[in-house]
């Protein structure tokens, strides 16, 4: 099925709009003359290099609030990008302002992910026990979200996400290398946060692998984002022992990062938004899970991405606080300096 125009209206995560992009890529490519995208201002830079899209919406945070009390009229008619008439609406979000946006734009088809119960306003709703049921075979997240394609009859073949950078970016990542690392050693990267404090790997073990890369002549770059000063500061002191690498995104520079991420040989990080970034960039990934399941928020190739987690009873508990999290203590720094070891190219650590 052939479809003129479509709009997708994307997740309210960064990890989530980055397990969206095969499907986005998908219409780009092979179903319909224009793609146009509305995401969080604060996510908009994951699309700004993507030569799939055709107009790039981004909207204020609060309308990807799902607790924020307003009249969404207010905020969609400040809007003034989308087009007069879109085929068909893809909303991956389903909340009141982008429901109010549907209704607004009247598509000839509207396609829903459900997440409450007012949901009149699609022709086809995909429920969240149907989108959920990714635990039934090797289902990830990128193949539930491609549900809404093939609600109106689109052939979606399942694909790795893929994260465009900007030249810009690339610039400024080999000048500001080039300062930080200025005998151009190479670079691995290290992410010890995550946008959930339960799926932290012990920080300690970071610093373990670190050492062990920095004695084999690796550069360890170590990431942290807006929400993990206290990791930061608590980790600062070994960092500078290792004459480490600190990037700190602080408003979720994510062109910035993708463009050093591209620049190192691994990114070692736990379940989170860094992991996504590095692997859809294409650099080698190692993610390290915890209490969530790396068969749904892993849709990376291997071999040269790769999972280490363990199957525990209490796993999932561990999302909500679990004090002997032993889906993340159980694994030691050996087992992943190992894993490291066999992932890098050419000689390795």
């Amino acid at each position: 099925m052939f479809v003129k125009a479509i709009l997708y209206i994307c997740q309210n995560a960064l990890g989530d709009v980055i397990t969206t992009l095969p499907s986005i890529h998908f219409l780009a490519r092979t179903r319909s003359d224009y793609v146009d995208v509305c995401v969080s201002e604060a996510f908009a830079s994951i699309f700004t290099a993507d030569p799939n899209i055709d107009r790039l919406i981004a909207a204020p945070l609060e309308w990807f609030d799902m607790q924020w009390p307003v009249d969404a009229d207010a905020g969609i008619s400040k809007l003034t990008a989308f087009r007069d008439k879109y085929d068909v609406v893809i909303d991956s979000l389903c909340i009141s302002q982008t429901k109010r946006l549907t209704e607004l734009l009247a598509p000839k088809c509207a396609i829903g992910i459900g997440f409450d119960e007012e949901l009149h306003v699609y022709d086809h709703l995909i429920s969240t026990d149907t989108w959920q049921s990714w635990s039934n075979g090797t289902r990830t997240a990128s193949d539930c979200f491609a549900d809404a394609l093939r609600a109106f009859g689109q052939d979606y073949a399942d694909t790795a996400p893929v994260l465009y950078v900007e030249d810009v970016a690339r610039r400024w990542a080999d000048t500001w290398l080039a300062e930080k690392n200025p005998t151009n050693l190479p670079l691995v990267a290290l992410n010890p946060g995550a946008g959930n404090p339960h799926k932290y790997w012990p920080a300690t073990r970071y610093i373990e692998v670190a050492h062990q890369l920095r004695q084999r002549g690796y550069i360890p770059l170590f990431t942290f984002g807006p929400k993990e000063s206290t990791l930061h500061a608590e980790m600062a002191g070994d960092i500078a022992e290792l004459a480490g690498i600190v990037f700190v995104s602080q408003n979720y520079e994510i062109q910035q990062l993708s463009a050093l991420l591209q620049r190192c040989l691994l990114t070692l990080t736990n379940d989170c938004a860094v992991m996504h970034v590095s692997a859809a960039v294409g650099t080698r990934t190692l993610a390290i899970f915890g209490p969530s399941v790396s068969k749904i928020w892993f849709p990376y190739a291997i071999p040269w991405n790769q999972v280490v987690e363990r199957e525990v009873a209490c796993r999932v508990g561990c999302m909500n606080g679990c004090p002997e999290r032993h889906c993340l203590y159980d694994i030691g720094s050996s087992e992943v300096i190992e894993r490291i070891t066999r992932m890098l190219p050419r000689q390795g650590i």
